[in-house]
């Protein structure tokens, strides 16, 4: 099982990195292709449908687990229930959101007054065709919830990668070829349906030795009702945070805007992706930890998750924060626009330190307080967005990019979960000391450095240096006990 564990969390981090290096090499190459202000009005299209997305209501996560549940009991009955409710569920869901961005694409559309004639007509042919992207997504969820709880973390994190790369691929050969909003969308459309065949397929070869049958119970609707409805509310937060703002600011402030805005939080909202998923595979089930409160090895693979999650998140931080005037040249134009450079920090650091909150999260979910975790995430979320869209309409760019800094708030739940374990605040400070430390220090020094590429590529190597020194020293034996777990 511990084996297994580690194997799925590298399945898991490989993937995701994978797919976090297409995702940011198509920003800079699409916005070079299409222009700033079209790529704005590409993620307006593509916000909207990701809000709507949240019609999946957790059934993704339910059917993780109950599928997990029956093939433990090998209930085949039991597995024909809660595929029938989850399956059947995500289908009406599915369908209602297609039909709802079908028939609502002009209403929605007409809400961003910003946009011109001509982009309102694009943007609504484009969340048409965005029906069809939306239900094939969510009936995806599904069916990857069931590969999830045969274990099949490879071969869904394979297809989940292919997918990146023939939709990457594809938009850079349309855009190239002078292809703007509606055809990228139909190229999502496309991709989309295929991979979801490719998906039935697995499930389908999975599900073959067991006797299926569509099969009703109330008590099992019930209670995957009800642990769906709890998942959906943790997620509900950093959902509408993740693509709400993007919302607000298309309104307030026109695509131009939003362009720069989305392309800027796109590259930095990886630092959360990646920072988090190394630590699920480091950190043990919780329900058997909460067992050994006091146990020292227990609080040794605590501070191994927080200082790894630390080291990912400052460590990533501090690089893109030195590398800023490169990467801001690229995605942009070729020239260094300071304006530029200066919000990409900005966000770059509130993505940073909130992303520091993983552990805590983890560890709230796991033993069983998902609705502090829906307080919290939902409540910093809902507050974000707000000071968004006051930020926004009062100072416009760079009011919008501050506006994400109460989200920090997030890192209540790293001091709510640890607290189970009785760990104290000082003790959690020693641990993220330094790099935190190291962090204020490498974004003071940014602004020191000349802007000359050679000498901050030398920077972000030196800074990666020492990390590692650090998380090392911090952690004897840990790479090498890992190592020989995950044989």
């Amino acid at each position: 099982m511990k084996n297994s564990f580690l194997k799925n969390g590298f399945y898991n981090t490989a993937g995701g990195i994978i797919r976090i290096g297409l995702a940011i090499l198509t920003i800079p190459l699409l916005i070079r292709l299409i222009g700033v202000e079209e790529y704005g009005l590409w993620t307006l299209a593509s916000s909207v449908i990701a809000i709507v997305g949240l019609a999946e209501a957790g059934l993704a996560t339910a059917t993780t687990v109950f599928v997990s549940q029956d093939l433990g009991k090998e209930d085949s009955d039991g597995l024909s229930q809660t595929l029938t409710v989850t399956v059947g569920a995500m289908l009406i869901l599915a369908t209602i959101a297609a039909f709802a961005l079908w028939f609502g694409a002009e209403g929605i559309v007409s809400i961003f007054t910003k946009l011109d004639n001509t982009q309102q007509l694009t943007g609504v042919k484009a969340l048409q065709i965005g029906g069809l992207v939306l239900w094939s997504r969510l009936l995806q969820q599904v069916l990857v919830g069931v590969e999830q709880a045969y274990q099949r973390y490879g071969l869904m994190n394979l297809l989940n990668t292919i997918q990146s790369a023939l939709i990457t691929l594809g938009m850079l050969v349309i855009a190239y070829r002078g292809g703007r909003t509606i055809a990228l969308m139909q190229w999502q459309a496309v991709a989309a349906v295929a991979v979801l065949l490719s998906h039935a397929w697995v499930v389908q070869s999975l599900l073959k030795t067991v006797n299926l049958h569509l099969a009703w119970s109330k008590d099992k609707g019930l209670a995957v009702g009800r642990y769906s409805v709890m998942i959906w509310l943790s997620s509900l937060g950093s959902a509408l945070f993740a693509r709400g703002d993007r919302i607000i600011v298309g309104s307030l402030l026109g695509t131009q805007s939003l362009g720069v805005y989305a392309a800027i939080t796109d590259i930095t909202t990886q630092i959360n992706v990646l920072s988090s998923l190394p630590v699920q595979p480091l950190v043990p089930a919780v329900s058997h930890l909460i067992q050994n409160l006091n146990n020292e090895q227990t609080k040794q693979n605590i501070k191994q998750a927080i200082q790894l999650n630390g080291l990912v998140a400052l460590g990533l931080g501090g690089i893109l924060i030195t590398l800023s005037p490169l990467i801001c040249s690229l995605i942009f134009t070729n020239v260094i626009d300071i304006k530029y450079i200066f919000l990409f920090c900005i966000s770059t650091v509130i993505y940073s330190l909130y992303s520091l909150n993983a552990v805590g999260y983890y560890i709230l979910l796991g033993i069983g307080a998902a609705n502090i975790c829906a307080i919290v995430v939902a409540a910093s979320g809902f507050l974000s967005l707000i000071m968004i869209a006051l930020g926004a309409y009062n100072f416009g760019l760079i009011g919008a990019i501050c506006g994400n800094f109460p989200y920090l708030l997030t890192n209540l739940l790293l001091l709510m979960g640890v607290k189970h374990f009785c760990i104290p605040q000082n003790t959690l400070i020693k641990w993220l000391k330094f790099p935190l430390l190291f962090f204020c220090i490498v974004v003071c020094l940014h602004y020191f450095i000349l802007y000359s590429n050679v000498l901050r590529l030398g920077s972000a190597i030196l800074q990666s240096c020492i990390l590692l020194i650090w998380f090392t020293a911090n952690n004897k034996g840990f790479f090498a006990k890992k190592l020989l777990n995950f044989k």
